[in-house]
């Protein structure tokens, strides 16, 4: 999902979450936990090489098969366990719940719109693979690199 798309989501799960608690904390926790998980992106974008981050930068990287590593270590279903099991521990502390629902938002609309396969938001998927992004997205492979693009 594009990211103008993740902030009208988490912006939509903010304000449901303050109509719904009437309190602000866990509002813009939901919030900036949807929509900001997605800077992992730019760990993956330097990680394989690519320099001058913009989103455009990187939608065409992937687009154009640049990078050959997915790591995004944040979109993990296994950390949404983890997220999960401390709210059950802290007898669902509001603040945690909130950013839990926040994140699992962003994760399910990823597996909704995303060119992925269904496995490819576990972690442990994406190790026992290598990373490799023709494994674990569904690209534009049939691009040719950027550096053919410019000769």
């Amino acid at each position: 999902m594009k990211p103008i798309n993740h902030f009208s989501v988490s912006l939509i799960t903010g304000a449901v979450t303050f109509l719904t608690t009437k309190t602000i904390f866990p509002s813009i926790a939901s919030f900036l936990v949807g929509w900001l998980i997605d800077v992992d992106h730019i760990w993956d974008f330097y990680r394989n090489g690519c320099r001058r981050f913009s989103v455009r930068r990187f939608l065409d990287a992937m687009d154009k098969g640049e990078l050959k590593k997915t790591y995004f270590y944040f979109h993990s279903y296994e950390l949404l366990l983890i997220l999960i099991s401390l709210c059950f521990v802290t007898h669902f502390h509001y603040l945690l719940s909130f950013t839990t629902l926040g994140f699992a938002i962003h994760l399910f609309f990823d597996q909704l719109f995303n060119p992925v396969n269904p496995l490819t938001y576990f972690l442990t998927y994406r190790i026992l693979h290598g990373y490799k992004t023709e494994i674990i997205l569904r690209t534009n492979t049939h691009a040719p690199p950027a550096q053919e693009r410019i000769l």
